[in-house]
């Protein structure tokens, strides 16, 4: 996640239906986040809800709202997690409770609050987590924000959507994946392929003549 270059973000497929208008919630952000930082499909597998867990007992499943796994060992297999706020009150709220976060910061080398402009301040970030804000900003306003990079950032200048490292996340030495987290990636998938069912491949007609 390091550069400080502005990066582009991958244009929406041409020829398709009209593109929803940006929702200022969770699922928005983190589609800020996975175009700017985990298009690249083939290096990241990027999760969302991920939930972690049994869901008895001591085991109970917490989720996570995105992980990011990169798939390139000579990148060391980072793994990232990502937590989401889209209200100060909720941001505040997880302040308090640090314990709710140990899942998400067991599984990964950095971890990230993701928020809305406005939700976080520089001086309220844990000093284990990074922070990064996602949103929309006209051209005028991003020329202000992207002096306040750690980093990295990106503005997709179609959709006025932006997405700006605030914090770097510190690096942590965690422990491998168990067995645990991958059945909790294969549940997913499945859970994924059962909503959302690939499209049939197209079907060219046979030409005899």
């Amino acid at each position: 996640m390091a550069g400080g270059a502005a990066v582009a973000l991958p244009p929406e497929a041409g020829g398709g239906p009209a593109r929803e208008p940006f929702r200022p919630d969770a699922s928005g952000l983190i589609d800020v986040v996975e175009r700017a930082l985990h298009a690249n499909q083939t290096e990241w597998i990027f999760l969302r809800e991920l939930r972690v867990g049994t869901g008895r007992g001591a085991q109970a499943a917490q989720r996570l709202d995105a992980f990011a796994l990169n798939c390139y060992p000579h990148l060391g297999m980072k793994r990232i997690c990502y937590e989401v706020k889209t209200a100060r009150a909720n941001f505040l709220a997880e302040l308090r409770r640090p314990l709710k976060r140990r899942i998400g910061m067991r599984y990964s080398n950095e971890f990230y609050f993701v928020t809305s402009p406005g939700v976080a301040g520089l001086g309220e970030i844990p000093s284990e987590c990074g922070w990064i804000e996602a949103g929309q900003a006209t051209p005028a306003e991003w020329r202000t924000m992207i002096a306040g990079h750690a980093g990295f950032f990106s503005y997709d200048a179609d959709r006025e959507l932006y997405c700006l490292m605030r914090i770097a996340a510190p690096w942590r030495d965690t422990p491998g994946p168990t067995w645990q987290l991958l059945a909790a990636m294969l549940r997913h998938q499945r859970r994924e392929l059962t909503e959302k069912p690939p499209s049939p491949p197209a079907q060219q007609k046979l030409d005899l003549g």
